[in-house]
C-alpha cells in the first residue's frame, strides 16, 4: 500500500512549477533584502564619503559635503528645489535640500550674499561649515539646464563648476530605490508564503484523500482506474473514472457515492466572474472543492454530467430548495455520516 500511496504523490505532485517558482521567490526576496541592507549599510554605520561630483564610482554613494555658503534655489521641479552651494574647499556643488533646511542655513546664505555683493567691504569671514549628507545623484540634463539659465551660462560651463552629479540630501532616486527594493521583496515573500500554503493545503489534501480510501479498502481500486487514464493528461486536472474525481490541482480523491450535493460555485469581482469550479457536499457534512486548472467552465460541466450518471440521487446546481434539503439532512444527521 505504501508504494501505490507513493505513486498516488507522483500523480498529484507531478509539475514542479509551484515549487521551482515558490524556491524562484524565496530566494528573490533573500537577495532583494540582501540588496536593500547593503544598500543602507553606509547610512545605518554613519560612513559617508567626502562628496565629489566627478566620481562616478560614487554614484548611489552615501557622501556628506561641508557647506560654508549656499544661494536661493536655483531650479526647481514639482517640488523639488536644487540649490548651488559653496563648499569648504571653495569650489561650487548642486546639492538638492528641503526648503526647511535651507531655512536653518541662514547664515551660510548670509555668506553667499555678501561674497557677491556689490557694495564694497571687507572680506566676509567664513562661516563654521555646515555639514550636509546625502547620496551621489547623476545630474538630469533639465535641471543642469535650468541652473545654467539662472546663473546665464552655457550648460557646459556650468557643467564645468558643478560636475556631473548632485548631493541628494533629500532621499531623492537612490532612497526610491531602496524603499523598492524593500517593497518588492515583501511582495516576493507574500507571494511565496501563498503559494508555500496553498502547496501544503494541497499535501493536507492528498494525505487525508489518501487515509480516506485505505480506511475504506479503496485504494488499491482508485489507483487502478487512475491508471487505466493517467496517461491522456489534457494539462485540465481532473480525471473522472468509474468511481472517483480526481483533482490534481487541490489534491482531492472523490467518490461519486459520497456525494450528497454538488454545484458550480461562482467568485466574481464587480459582477465579473474571476474564478469557478465545483463544491461538493459529501455525507460525512464536509465540502470539497474540485479545481479544474483551465477550461474551468467546461470541465465543470462535465464534473456535474459525471455525477449526475454515477450518483443519480445527488442533488445537483444551486437553488434555496437544495440548500434547504442539505441543511435538513446535515441536522439530522447529527454527527453522523448521510447515508
Amino acid at each position: 500500500m505504501d508504494e501505490i500511496k507513493l505513486q498516488f504523490r507522483e500523480y498529484f505532485n507531478s509539475k514542479r512549477s509551484p515549487k521551482i517558482l515558490l524556491a524562484i521567490l524565496c530566494a528573490s526576496a533573500l537577495i532583494l533584502i540582501a540588496a536593500w541592507g547593503v544598500m543602507g549599510m553606509d547610512l545605518s554605520r554613519g560612513e559617508a564619503l567626502p562628496f565629489d561630483p566627478v566620481n562616478v564610482t560614487q554614484e548611489g554613494k552615501y557622501v556628506s559635503l561641508e557647506v560654508i555658503g549656499i544661494d536661493d534655489w536655483s531650479a526647481e521641479r514639482g517640488n523639488e528645489y536644487y540649490y548651488v552651494a559653496q563648499g569648504s574647499d571653495t569650489l561650487l556643488y548642486l546639492v538638492r535640500i528641503s526648503q526647511s533646511d535651507f531655512n536653518a542655513m541662514q547664515t551660510q546664505y548670509n555668506y553667499w550674499v555678501s561674497t557677491i555683493s556689490d557694495v564694497p567691504a571687507a572680506e566676509p569671514a567664513s562661516p563654521v561649515p555646515l555639514v550636509i549628507s546625502g547620496y551621489s545623484t547623476a545630474l538630469p540634463d533639465d535641471i543642469l539646464a535650468a541652473v545654467a539659465q539662472t546663473y546665464s551660462y552655457s550648460e557646459e560651463e556650468m557643467a564645468g563648476y558643478l560636475g556631473d552629479y548632485y548631493l541628494d540630501a533629500v532621499g531623492g532616486t537612490y532612497s526610491q530605490n531602496r524603499q523598492a527594493l524593500l517593497f518588492f521583496a515583501v511582495v516576493c515573500a507574500f507571494i511565496a508564503l501563498v503559494i508555500a500554503f496553498s502547496v501544503w493545503k494541497k499535501n493536507k489534501n492528498i494525505e487525508k484523500s489518501l487515509t480516506s480510501l485505505e480506511q475504506s479498502g479503496q485504494l488499491l481500486s482508485a489507483w487502478n482506474e487512475l491508471s487505466a487514464c493517467r496517461y491522456n493528461d489534457s494539462g485540465e486536472g481532473i480525471d473522472l473514472t468509474e468511481h472517483y474525481i480526481f483533482a490534481k490541482g487541490n489534491g482531492e480523491i472523490i467518490s461519486y457515492s459520497d456525494i450528497v450535493w454538488a454545484y458550480e460555485h461562482l467568485i466574481r469581482r464587480r459582477f465579473t466572474v474571476v474564478n469557478r469550479y465545483v463544491l461538493l457536499c459529501l455525507k460525512d457534512n464536509t465540502k470539497r472543492a474540485v479545481m479544474p486548472l483551465k477550461n474551468r467552465q467546461t470541465v465543470n460541466e462535465r464534473i456535474l454530467a459525471a455525477i449526475a450518471e454515477k450518483n443519480p440521487a445527488a442533488m445537483l446546481g444551486y437553488s434555496k430548495e437544495n440548500k434547504q434539503k442539505y441543511k435538513e439532512m446535515s441536522k439530522g444527521s447529527g454527527s453522523q455520516t448521510l447515508s
